[in-house]
């Protein structure tokens, strides 16, 4: 079961359109006048905050092997080509890229996302808060593809630094620490901020095309008594989120829910219990007076 589901055809596809955007971004760059922006790294955070660990992992490691492959290719010429034609300095932090930001989301989505539900008519639990939960998952999208972007900057430039600190490469370029702030200056500030605003809203595209799974909440808050039936839910659902009524359901294993239900249920039974004695007991009186009316009714008769 866990391989057919990994395996999944929609996740397939949606892995394979990504694989061939990060080619097309590795090695057809954009530049927007003195910026040029890594839009290689866009698919793996789209993924990142989409689908499962290992679909990350697999997306972040193939982003370092095809930029490893366009800095001996197309990009050989370029001034910074002996930095990046170290495969530590190309590949281990295109792959920490989304780790990074598969694990920030994955924390904050079970700290923050709680979702409220209640009963319909039919018995079926509906989400209550959803414009909130896409909100905030918007917004733990957002941290999470910064987290992303920051952990490949400080990475490339802490690999350049421990390789090429101080040593002058063929094409005569000295790298110092002065020249790593003045290279990541300008362009990790946009990429911080474009990607923010760039990810998430494709995210979201994503999921109402329900092209990727939809997001699984560790917290969930049922408005109504989870005790009553659906139809005695459906009525308690009314009341406004915030109120008394609400009860939070995080986790347990059910045995103070049980112990209720059990006890209602003896009190209910004890409650028939004592009516049918009551009945009982006040029959043999109603008989015995309607015995005595019918003799009364005679001898005046008589």
């Amino acid at each position: 079961m866990a391989v057919k589901k990994f395996f999944d055809t929609k996740k397939i596809v949606l892995l394979a359109l990504m694989l061939a955007l990060t080619i097309i971004f590795c090695f057809v760059p954009i530049s927007f006048g003195p910026v040029t922006l890594a839009f290689m790294i866009l698919p793996t955070l789209i993924v990142s905050q989409s689908q499962d660990f290992w679909s990350t992992v697999i997306i972040g490691f193939l982003l370092g092997i095809v930029n490893y492959i366009a800095w001996f290719t197309t990009k050989a010429g370029l001034l910074l080509a002996p930095i990046f034609q170290n495969p530590l300095v190309c590949i281990l932090p295109r792959l920490l890229i989304g780790v990074a930001a598969w694990l920030v989301r994955r924390g904050l989505s079970k700290v923050l996302l709680k979702a409220k539900f209640k009963y319909n008519e039919a018995g079926k639990e509906v989400i209550v808060n959803r414009p909130q939960l896409i909100a905030a998952e918007q917004g733990i999208s957002a941290v999470a593809t910064a987290i992303g972007v920051i952990v490949n900057t400080l990475f490339v430039g802490a690999f350049t630094l421990i390789f090429f600190n101080g040593k002058t490469l063929s094409n005569g370029l000295t790298i110092d620490v002065n020249y790593i702030l003045a290279w990541f200056g300008l362009n990790f500030g946009v990429e911080v901020v474009a990607f923010s605003l760039i990810t998430p809203p494709i995210v979201l595209a994503l999921k109402k095309a329900k092209l990727i799974p939809q997001e699984t909440y560790a917290k969930k808050v049922y408005v109504g008594d989870p005790l009553k039936t659906p139809d005695e839910n459906a009525d308690i659902c009314e009341t406004p989120v915030g109120s008394e009524e609400i009860q939070e359901i995080e986790g347990g294993d059910g045995q103070e829910e049980a112990r209720v239900f059990e006890e209602n249920v003896n009190d209910i039974a004890d409650f028939i219990t004592e009516t049918e004695a009551v009945e009982t007991t006040e029959t043999p009186d109603l008989d015995e007076e309607k015995g005595e009316k019918a003799e009364t009714v005679n001898s005046d008769n008589e």
